[in-house]
């Protein structure tokens, strides 16, 4: 056994006796579920055991199998003709690009009564989680054989990228990911089947499944219906390369069975999903840098972004349609940094960790091993490093977020540079495998294209280049003006530059592509930077981990990194604020209580009619008296958990994880047991408008 392996005998020796008292907080993987204390859970009211809810090569499945990741968002099977349950949200980008200004989708919504009705969901697959294997003593040899950081790093992805290759070479339909955790303690090869032939059955118009939009987004109490149905097809070998009018309904291994009934306040829930990204382990030097740098800068850029967007949309309902998925995930970022800030500071979350980080001082000061103090100081020199030219590199970093076209841009020039090399030495977004998704990428960019909408973003970020100081300018002498007289707007001009080789790319005179060719080595030495950082880490993180725990008290989970975790937690509301405490319920009296007639606050006149006997209908419930909508859990969630099945202790699907609450933003940075409040549409809403309302409840 390798010394970088020893923390996990520690970690695993931690979890079979420690996560009892807190089981409430933790992102658990897979393989942890048979470690918790199965007692514990018993005692709130889990019903099922280990294997029930995980076991690989299960006969007929297990609970797990039925959840998918949905780019970027998770989703599950809900019955057993490949229909998938998500949020209204995590399917915004597929119903934007079904709508025009003569079928908005996005608006009146979408209802596919027959199969054949069901429409194509543009750019959208899902993954189902097959197999995960443990390749930690490969990555950790190559982590002590190389000795210079940047190279290290290179060496570690290039494995990795092997791994994915080998792994996905076994049939047509694998996608294979290459996964850290634990700071680089413990790496693993997830293998999923990709299923690419999705197909939108049902869509709430926006003022259900958007309903309060930013007013009443991250807070509490709520009333949105965030809910999306999509289908699954697949041909008939069960594989799924893309849409065919011959694909037949997926048949999954195993799917949710509804639960009609709901949870009742303090009974037990579990969300099953993919969360995206967590920094529950930084130092406190880490952490001072999001308070004082990255928050700030991203909350005032895009908060100008959406102001730019939001005046285009009100101009023309086109563009609206064009710029709606673009404004939501800005809308989304903004309202996230300003809470985190607002959360940090409430929490005392740096004035924690500095705490943290001075038993860590003395608890390495009495280690007989030097090897601590220096893994603490170089975490230190990182954090540094990352505050100097700060501004600098998180424009470039966000140069491919605002204009349409510069993004393509920055695509051809990169990947016109990355052929040039052999694909396993290629970034990775480059290579083979991806470049079909890439070109999607870009084909949905040219699609939601507004020449003004490019000039106001190109405009707003050259300002800010502009500012820097002399010897870090980027983009000088760049007009919005010029730029935006590309031509890559024009799909077979762009297509056409997409097979270009570099040496072809570099005599084109496209203003765009000319602008691109200057800027794209800028962000490949700030990745080459972040890499060589990254070398850094895979040497000390595993000791990192070791000291934090050392020091720690509490279960010991990996950070969230988008793979399959399972968050067990408890129906309940919470005191946001002195003297106001937060019922865990809402209901449809409470949203037609909200109704103003004006956006966002307008009920649909079909749920106005339908309430008054809503009360009456199979779907209320009891306590309540009235069809519940919403509900809050103390399950430790983050991004990437939108769409997230939400299960009761019996395994029964009652409803989607979709917000979390305006004083839980911060929870990324760390759980808490009074704030750490996860929001949840009830899927007894959503059945009654499938039945009462839309008489359509032969969907589930």
């Amino acid at each position: 056994m390798s010394r970088v392996r020893a923390p996990l005998v520690v970690f695993t020796a931690l979890l079979a006796i420690g996560p009892a008292a807190m089981a409430d907080e933790g992102q658990w993987m897979p393989r942890q579920i048979a470690e918790l204390d199965a007692a514990e859970l018993e005692r709130k009211g889990l019903q099922l055991a280990p294997g029930e809810l995980y076991e690989p090569g299960k006969d007929g499945g297990a609970l797990l199998d039925a959840v998918v990741d949905l780019g970027g968002c998770s989703a599950g099977f809900v019955s057993a003709d490949g229909l998938i349950a998500t949020n209204h949200h995590c399917a915004l980008s597929a119903i934007q690009a079904a709508s025009s200004v003569e079928h908005d989708y996005l608006n009146d919504g979408f209802l596919a009564r027959t199969r054949a009705e069901e429409i194509v969901a543009k750019d959208e697959d899902v993954a189902i989680v097959r197999s995960i294997t443990d390749v930690t003593a490969q990555v950790h040899e190559v982590v002590a054989r190389v000795t210079d950081p940047a190279a290290r790093a290179v060496a570690v992805e290039q494995l990795g990228k092997q791994l994915v290759r080998d792994c996905e070479a076994t049939a047509p339909s694998r996608r294979c990911r290459f996964a850290e955790f634990y700071a680089g303690a413990e790496f693993q090869l997830i293998e999923s089947q990709q299923l690419r032939d999705v197909r939108l059955v049902y869509a709430p118009p926006s003022s259900i499944g958007n309903f309060g939009g930013e007013i009443d987004n991250w807070m509490w109490p709520r009333h949105t219906g965030d809910f999306a149905l999509l289908r699954v097809y697949v041909d008939a070998k069960g594989e799924s390369p893309g849409h065919d009018a011959a694909n037949v309904p997926y048949k999954p291994q195993r799917f949710l069975p509804v639960g009609h009934e709901g949870v009742e306040p303090g009974g037990l829930v579990a969300v099953l999903g993919f969360p995206g990204a967590t920094q529950r382990y930084q130092s406190s030097a880490e952490v001072a840098r999001q308070i004082d740098q990255v928050l700030p800068a991203r909350a005032e850029l895009y908060a100008e972004w959406i102001g730019l967007l939001d005046a285009a949309g009100r101009r023309d309902s086109a563009v609206k349609i064009k710029v709606a998925a673009k404004l939501r995930q800005l809308q989304n970022r903004e309202k996230n940094a300003r809470g985190m800030l607002e959360g940090l500071a409430r929490n005392g979350t740096l004035a924690r960790r500095e705490r943290e980080d001075a038993e860590l001082v003395r608890w390495t000061g009495e280690q007989k091993d030097a090897r601590y103090a220096d893994a603490l100081a170089r975490l230190g020199e990182l954090s540094s490093e990352r505050r100097d030219g700060f501004v600098r590199d998180f424009l470039l970093d966000n140069a491919a977020r605002g204009a349409n076209t510069l993004a393509i841009a920055i695509d051809l020039v990169r990947r016109a540079r990355e052929r040039e090399k052999p694909d396993l030495e290629r970034v990775a977004a480059y290579m083979d495998r991806d470049a079909e998704q890439l070109w999607s990428a870009q084909q949905r960019r040219i699609r939601d294209f507004d020449r003004e909408v490019d000039r106001a973003l190109l405009a707003s970020w050259l300002e800010r280049t502009a500012k820097l100081p002399e010897g870090q300018r980027i983009a000088e002498g760049a007009s919005a003006d010029a730029l935006v007289r590309t031509k890559l707007v024009d799909e077979a001009f762009t297509r056409k530059l997409w097979d270009a080789s570099w040496a072809e790319l570099e005599r084109e005179r496209d203003p765009m592509i000319a602008f691109a060719r200057a800027l794209v080595p800028e962000i490949e030495a700030l990745e080459q930077r972040e890499r060589a950082r990254k070398g850094v880490m895979l040497e000390i993180g595993p000791r990192w981990f070791e000291m934090l725990d050392a020091v720690r008290k509490g279960p010991v989970y990996p950070d969230a990194n988008g793979t399959l975790r399972v968050s067990f937690a408890t129906v309940q509301g919470y005191v946001p604020r002195d003297g106001l405490l937060a019922a865990p319920r809402t209901s449809l009296s409470g949203l037609l209580a909200k109704h103003t007639g004006v956006d966002p606050f307008d009920v649909p006149q079909a749920i106005r009619d339908a309430a008054p006997q809503a009360k009456t209908t199979w779907w209320a419930d009891p306590t309540l008296a009235d069809v519940p909508v919403a509900m809050l859990s103390n399950a430790d969630t983050t991004g990437g958990n939108s769409g997230s099945p939400v299960i009761d202790g019996r395994g029964r699907w009652i409803g989607l994880n979709y917000d979390r609450v305006w004083e839980n933003i911060a929870g990324d940075f760390g759980y808490s047991p009074e704030r750490s409040r996860n929001i949840i549409v009830d899927v007894r809403y959503l059945l009654w408008i499938l039945d009462e309302v839309l008489h359509a409840d032969a969907l589930l």
